[in-house]
């Protein structure tokens, strides 16, 4: 019996999740990455002026994300990460110090919300408020749809030391959009995951390698064992449809790679571009057009000793650098940190040394070793379109990962999951586009049969 041919586009970790599923259940697959190099938008690469490997942006994974940490399980690269034995999150203030969420040795199902109520940044009221606050959100489901984080966090009586100081980086982490403009769902469904699920569901895993290392070779390589193919600088430039399925992916350099079924593991915008315009003035993609982006800005410090807080990450409140990384020893025999700023349109036209100036006071504000310490070295990395601007309208748009046509099917961060645009929704989506590409009728056996029989 011949394998069904599935074209997967896009190397990120939807495409590659999706990928790896399908291998794994006996197609034949083709992976076309545009870029000389897999990762998608979350990446490593080479600095050019110290030659050591930094990631595009610091990324974190929770337990809640168990589609993304099974795939890293189902590829052999578990061992890459380091994971909290508790939810430990730090938080400084210029003026009130450090307060954790940290939750205390106790059963499971408790760690989480005694966390919310141990935190010392906020008065004892404002804590029970914030726990009461998060059980209210997590149980409205329906109730948020059109609803922003800030309305939501207004209609469960949230004050505005919680918000600055709990809620707010919370959500423009999670959503990488502000608050006034990110929509309550999928917001309220990180919470439910994270905080209401279990220990394990709250802690945090960084990668202990870099972002590439942690995931695209090891994908890589079971995709190739399966028996399909990786091919880079592979730019798409559309689809060959007929008889409304799509027949093949047609490559920029002329080459045509015909297949059963096809995955499109691109970003929304990217995915409007490969769409035939008939297509692409069909619902559900036309609303699409109407989705903007959100950028993040990620700063790498080189600083000349070591400035270290006491964890792997620091929450900066105050300012507008949002969240601090240690990223280890550097070269030179320093030390090297990243920031991360979610949502960051107010630095669209800044200098780079402005926003590492901005990064280096708001860090300083809080950290008083980094303010004696020499930074000699900055190097700003910008993601422009990060994500999709994940408002209540967008939100409501976001299709779901089958089409109109029967074997064409999305994957991406930015489809409709019920999540934010994080890596647990590129690969639950990369996942279940994979289940219904193989379970999609195979059009080319039902073609053959009709030749045989003389019609069409």
């Amino acid at each position: 019996m011949t394998a069904r041919r599935v074209v997967v586009v896009g190397g990120g970790f939807a495409g590659l999740a999706a990928a790896v599923r399908l291998g794994r259940g006996g197609a034949q697959v083709t992976l076309l990455e545009r870029r000389p190099f897999l990762g998608g938008r979350a990446y490593s690469f080479a600095d050019p002026a110290t030659g050591e490997v930094v990631d595009n942006g610091p990324h974190a994974l929770m337990g809640a994300y168990t589609e993304a940490l099974d795939f890293l399980r189902e590829i052999g690269a578990s061992a890459k990460l380091r994971v909290q034995p508790r939810l430990r999150v730090a938080l400084a203030h210029p003026e009130l110090g450090v307060g954790e969420v940290a939750a205390p040795p106790v059963p499971g199902p408790l760690q989480a919300p005694l966390a919310l109520l141990r935190y010392r940044l906020l008065a004892p009221g404002d804590r029970v408020r914030l726990l009461a606050g998060a059980l209210r959100l997590t149980a409205r489901d329906r109730a948020l749809a059109g609803r922003t984080v800030a309305q939501a966090l207004a209609d469960v009586g949230q004050s505005r030391a919680a918000c600055e100081r709990f809620w707010h980086p919370l959500a423009i982490a999670t959503l990488n959009e502000a608050p006034e403009m990110a929509a309550a769902a999928p917001f309220a469904a990180v919470l439910r995951r994270a905080f209401f699920a279990g220990a394990r569901a709250a802690r945090f895993a960084l990668a202990a390698v870099p972002l590439s290392e942690l995931y695209t070779a090891d994908a890589r390589h079971a995709i190739e064992a399966a028996g399909g193919s990786v091919v880079t600088g592979a730019a798409v430039a559309s689809l060959a449809l007929e008889a409304e399925h799509a027949r093949a992916v047609l490559l920029r350099d002329g080459r045509r790679v015909d297949a059963d079924a096809v995955i499109l593991a691109v970003p929304c915008a990217a995915l409007l571009r490969l769409l035939p315009p008939a297509l692409r003035a069909a619902p559900p993609f036309r609303a699409l057009a109407a989705v903007g982006t959100s950028p993040i800005v990620s700063v790498h410090l080189w600083l000349d000793r070591p400035v270290g807080w006491g964890s792997s990450f620091l929450g900066l409140l105050g300012g507008r650098a949002q969240w601090l990384f240690d990223c280890g020893p550097a070269r030179d025999g320093g030390r090297r940190v990243a920031s991360v700023t979610s949502g960051a349109r107010f630095w669209n036209d800044a200098s780079d040394e402005a926003i590492a100036a901005e990064v280096l006071a708001d860090a300083g504000a809080v950290l008083p070793a980094l303010r004696a310490a020499r930074c000699t070295r900055a190097l700003v990395v910008r993601e422009r379109h990060a994500t999709i601007s994940l408002t209540p309208a967008a939100d409501a748009v976001r299709p779901r990962v089958t089409t109109p046509l029967a074997n064409l099917f999305l994957a991406g961060d930015w489809v409709q999951t019920g999540l934010p645009a994080t890596i647990e929704g590129a690969v639950q989506a990369g996942r279940e586009a994979a289940g219904r590409a193989l379970g999609a009728p195979l059009v080319r056996a039902r073609a053959e049969a009709a030749r045989r029989a003389g019609v069409g």
